[in-house]
């Protein structure tokens, strides 16, 4: 047995169905919509209350991060030869700052190697994180994180060396 519902529709709407509700079962056309609504919203709901998405969707964003930390790393490493000795000592200052880095630190990266002269088309292996570092901000910050510790890695590398020889 079905349930009576009513429903509300603007004047404008009521006006042009006059004509040609005979054609067609209203109430029929109406529980289709609603259906659908309704099945729309239990996906939805589904969707995001389903734990082992959430757990996967977290899980591959974290590798993602890492990947993504790791082309900065090799970047540094990279673009180490690049550096000076008042560079290498301004990295090893700026470095307890890292973790408070916010998005905008990559736009610093970039125009510090343009300053280098570091070429543009060196910077990314994997032309795949250009798009990610577009358009999100966890990225940007990871790889310039990633860059930061690239660069102290060969700093660590040399400084008792240079140290040594003054």
């Amino acid at each position: 047995m079905g349930h009576r519902v009513t429903i509300a529709v603007p004047d404008s709407l009521f006006e042009r169905l006059q004509p040609v509700k005979q054609r067609f079962n209203i109430s029929a056309i109406c529980q289709e919509a609603l259906e659908m609504a309704i099945l729309h919203e239990e996906l939805e709901i589904q969707a995001i209350t389903d734990h082992n998405l959430l757990e996967r969707l977290q899980a591959e964003k974290k590798i993602l991060l890492k990947k993504v930390r790791q082309e900065g790393l090799e970047l540094g490493i990279r673009s180490s030869s690049k550096l000076s000795y008042q560079d290498f000592l301004h990295f090893e200052r700026v470095m307890p700052m890292a973790e408070a880095f916010d998005e905008e630190v990559l736009d610093y990266l970039w125009t510090f190697l343009d300053r280098k002269q570091y070429p543009e088309q060196a910077r990314l292996q994997d032309r795949d994180f250009a798009y990610l570092l577009e358009v999100d901000p966890q990225s940007r910050v990871a790889f310039a994180q990633g860059w930061l510790e690239g660069v102290l890695t060969i700093w660590e590398n040399l400084k008792a060396h240079v140290e040594k020889s003054q």
